[in-house]
């Protein structure tokens, strides 16, 4: 910016020295006017000022080509940028794809899972029913086998008494003996 304006100031003092006020009105004769020295300084201005100019554009020239050669760099990063983007989302999508997969075989296990369950559920519910019906007995037919049996040994006091004193003698006290289904009378004797 300033360069242009040290050469607008140079142009416009040169046009007036020849009595010029813009390009368009300078002619051939109007050229010839000035004596030798004025040229002579004009040329060398004119010259230094061509050299600079060609400094400008060397350097703009320079300035250039690196902003090319990062403008290219920048575009191969972009491009290897997309690129790994595009990588990236093959990526997730081959990673989502994975998870649905896995999601079925889970919901597939998991219904193997209940169908196993409910087929060990139905046997142990029938091997149970059949085991208890084998073995179950009403409460009247034990109660009743157990009186056939008691029937047998019958229980008297006598009885009663040498057991206890078995007991007492050994004095054992594991052994206790107790004895159900006996009635009780009010005038009993406890600690004999």
């Amino acid at each position: 910016m300033e360069c242009t304006q040290q050469s607008q100031r140079w142009l416009d003092s040169k046009l007036q020295m020849l009595g010029c006020s813009s390009v368009n009105d300078l002619t051939l004769s109007k050229c010839k006017a000035p004596v030798k020295e004025e040229l002579a300084s004009s040329l060398h201005g004119a010259l230094s000022y061509i050299a600079k100019l060609i400094e400008n554009v060397r350097r703009l020239s320079e300035k250039s080509a690196e902003l090319k050669e990062k403008l290219d760099e920048s575009l191969e990063s972009s491009a290897h940028l997309s690129q790994a983007s595009d990588e990236t989302f093959v990526l997730q999508k081959r990673l989502l794809d994975s998870q649905e997969n896995v999601v079925k075989l889970q919901k597939q296990l998991l219904e193997c899972k209940d169908e196993q369950l409910r087929a060990v559920t139905s046997s142990v519910k029938l091997s149970v029913q059949e085991t208890v019906q084998e073995e179950f007995k009403s409460y009247s037919s034990v109660v009743k086998s157990g009186l056939q049996e008691q029937s047998a040994v019958s229980v008297t006091p006598a009885n009663i008494v040498s057991v206890v004193k078995k007991v007492v003698e050994e004095e054992d006290r594991s052994r206790n003996v107790m004895v159900f289904g006996l009635a009780e009378e009010d005038n009993e004797k406890l600690s004999e």
